[in-house]
Parts: structure tokens; C-alpha cells; sequence
């Protein structure tokens, strides 16, 4: 399990879009003591952080649920395919953990997608619900 001391690495969490400008999209930066920081990502550049807060203890429990899940399955890295043109791609950093799932511009059937595919995107989805943007 992920909990307290153990969970010492922050999780960074980037969900973009390809497109005009590059990918854009959101980058969730969650440190071990549960606070976080909402970015928007244009083209390469970062910004400043839009939002910030700490989890919820709810919060973090399904947060440790779906990390338990993926660090515990073995990953290929790349997850969903390769990417494609203006594909939404989903990247989670945890420690040395990497892992990537691109899903195709307006894809949002996940019945053939395999398990962690499923939960990465189930993650992002998560986060975006819980903490919003």
C-alpha cells in the first residue's frame, strides 16, 4: 500500500490534447503530505499553478486504491497504442514509475481498452472530478 510515509514521492498527473499549439491540457501535481497544485500545460511551457489544495481523506483513499492497482500490474509504459495526430494522452510520474496511455481524438469507448488502460483513464477522470481543474 501507498500510505503515509511510504507514498514519498509526488505523483504528477498530465492529461493533454494534442493539437495547433502542441498538447494543452492540465498537469496535477500531488505531494506525499496530500496537498496539490492544478496547472494548465501549452505547447512545453507549464504555468503557474491555477489552483491548489489538500485531499480529502476520501480523496485519498481512491487515490491510493487506483496507485496500489498500477503499481502492482506491470506496465509496458506506453499503454492504449501509439499515439496518434491530436490523440489525448495521459501521462502518470510516481517515483520511477512512467506510464503513458494515448486515447484517439473523440475516443471514449473503453470496452476494448485492457485494464490498466482503463485505470489510468479512470484516474484522470478521478482527478478531474474530485479536484477539478
Amino acid at each position: 500500500m501507498l500510505r503515509g510515509p511510504a507514498r514519498s514521492a509526488p505523483l504528477v498527473l498530465k492529461d493533454v490534447q494534442g493539437g495547433f499549439a502542441g498538447e494543452t491540457g492540465l498537469v496535477w501535481t500531488i505531494t506525499p503530505d496530500d496537498s496539490y497544485t492544478v496547472a494548465r500545460q501549452i505547447g512545453l511551457k507549464v504555468l503557474e499553478a491555477n489552483k491548489k489544495g489538500r485531499l480529502t481523506p476520501e480523496q485519498r483513499a481512491r487515490l491510493e486504491e487506483l496507485l496500489d492497482w498500477m503499481t502492482a500490474a506491470p506496465s509496458s509504459g506506453q499503454l492504449g497504442g501509439m499515439p496518434q495526430v491530436n490523440s489525448r494522452r495521459i501521462t502518470l510520474y510516481y517515483g520511477s514509475m512512467q506510464s503513458a496511455v494515448s486515447v484517439p481524438p473523440g475516443g471514449r469507448d473503453l470496452a476494448s481498452a485492457d485494464a490498466q488502460t482503463r485505470r489510468m483513464l479512470e484516474l484522470a477522470n478521478d482527478l478531474k472530478a474530485h479536484i477539478g481543474s
